[in-house]
């Protein structure tokens, strides 16, 4: 799990903008994770400040794994990406 260290909902932002990357990965592979499990929800980090959660549910899967894609793809996670990539068709196809 994530832990970030903002003290505010604006400095999560930033923060989670600086580490875009991790946290794409992060998602990515919870999400699939979760769908592999049928899991409803995935708690993705939190925000200790603020004693804050954040989490996917279920609903929110398809639009995870489609937003942060580009991103696994920039850092070479091919791997990850392959298997991101039958995700969204299954999801896509169950819609």
């Amino acid at each position: 799990m994530l832990e970030f260290n903002a003290s505010n909902i604006e400095e999560l932002e930033a923060e989670a903008k600086l580490r875009e990357h991790e946290v794409a990965v992060y998602v990515v592979s919870g999400v699939i994770k979760a769908l592999t499990n049928n899991v409803d929800k995935v708690v993705i980090g939190t925000l200790k400040s603020l004693d804050l959660d954040l989490s996917i549910e279920k609903a929110g899967y398809l639009e995870g794994l489609e937003t942060n894609l580009l991103r696994c793809e920039e850092i070479e996670e091919y791997e990850l990406c392959k298997e991101a990539i039958s995700w969204i068709k299954k999801l896509r196809l169950a819609k």
